[in-house]
């Protein structure tokens, strides 16, 4: 090997070693998220299809960048999301009309929306959604589908379901970190969130205590914000427990109610309880490349009419990168 190629040689390793070296001891700051979210109340084990009985979502979130050295907020992050909700009466094998105790129908929505999170650990969201129930919700075509694979019994009562109904939403969440210990183990906090529009309409309250390894509100799995738009130390992992009670005012349910506008409603509406109580337990689990959680909910009547309250579960995943 002559001098001048032993000497390209050296410099081709020793810049190819620095590279390897600078990938391998960079840190991992993903740009995208996407993540999946089912809920249902199959994953109890009690092997019944009541009320909310199905929610599928997929969803995709941005980190946005920042513009300069310094952002008036700590993080920002822009999300869409496509899901379908499907409600079932008392049981999916509704023979007549008079056991519907719950309007039957799906709800197939697209959302989109844009988080805030600032140092002082509160956070500011806004969200658009348009979506529509009834048949062109495919509330029937996914639930008898997904029967026929798993071997379960034949539904029956889609007959009853809501008539077609389009509207659009929008809402704002604001929250925000109340008190933490000393030993950075359990903090509170709590959040508003207010919906106005043609398909829900209404106010919910919610604190939540957080109990484990959690990151700042604006660094948590918990208020999806592990995504960071400023050039800071790599966001640690986590793994929590949380309880959250939430309460909500409803004024206006399109999957209880029917379209707003439509005079033709469906076979069976019902009048909302104007006050909903939900309590959720949760755990977490979040590195800087995934999300894990499962979660327990269990909610009053949404009819005073019901036959039963409800519970469900609910397991999720995200993935960044």
């Amino acid at each position: 090997m002559t001098n001048s190629l032993y000497t390209t040689f050296k410099a081709c390793l020793i810049i190819a070693m620095l590279l390897v070296y600078s990938i391998c001891t960079a840190q991992y700051r993903p740009r995208y998220e996407f993540s999946f979210q089912n809920d249902n109340d199959l994953y109890l084990f009690n092997k019944q299809d009541q009320y909310y009985t199905n929610g599928i979502f997929f969803s995709f979130r941005r980190v946005v960048d920042s513009a300069g050295p310094d952002m008036s907020g700590a993080n920002k992050i822009w999300g869409v999301t496509i899901g379908q909700k499907m409600y079932n009466a008392y049981t999916a094998h509704i023979r007549y009309i008079e056991e519907v105790d719950r309007p039957i129908t799906a709800y197939l929505f697209l959302a989109a929306n844009l988080d805030q999170y600032f140092p002082n650990e509160t956070f500011l969201s806004f969200s658009g959604e348009i979506g529509t129930i009834g048949q062109r919700a495919l509330g029937r075509q996914f639930q008898e589908s997904i029967h026929r694979i798993l071997n379960l019994y034949e539904t029956a009562g889609w007959e009853y379901q809501l008539e077609n109904a389009f509207g659009a939403d929008v809402s704002a969440r604001y929250g925000g970190l109340l008190y933490r210990n000393t030993g950075d183990w359990f903090d509170l906090s709590g959040q508003a969130t207010a919906t106005l529009g043609l398909n829900h309409t209404g106010l919910s309250l919610a604190p939540t205590m957080r109990f484990g390894r959690f990151n700042p509100f604006y660094q948590s799995a918990y208020t999806f914000s592990r995504l960071q738009s400023n050039k800071q130390a790599a966001v640690g992992n986590e793994l929590f427990f949380y309880y959250s009670p939430q309460l909500n005012l409803v004024g206006y349910n399109a999957t209880l109610q029917g379209g707003m506008f439509l005079h033709n409603k469906g076979p069976v509406t019902q009048t909302p309880a104007r006050w909903v109580l939900y309590n959720q337990f949760g755990v977490m689990y979040a590195n800087s490349a995934l999300t894990l959680q499962f979660r327990y909910i269990v909610y009053s009547r949404e009819v005073p009419g019901m036959f039963f309250r409800h519970r469900y579960g609910s397991i999720g995943a995200g993935y960044r990168f």
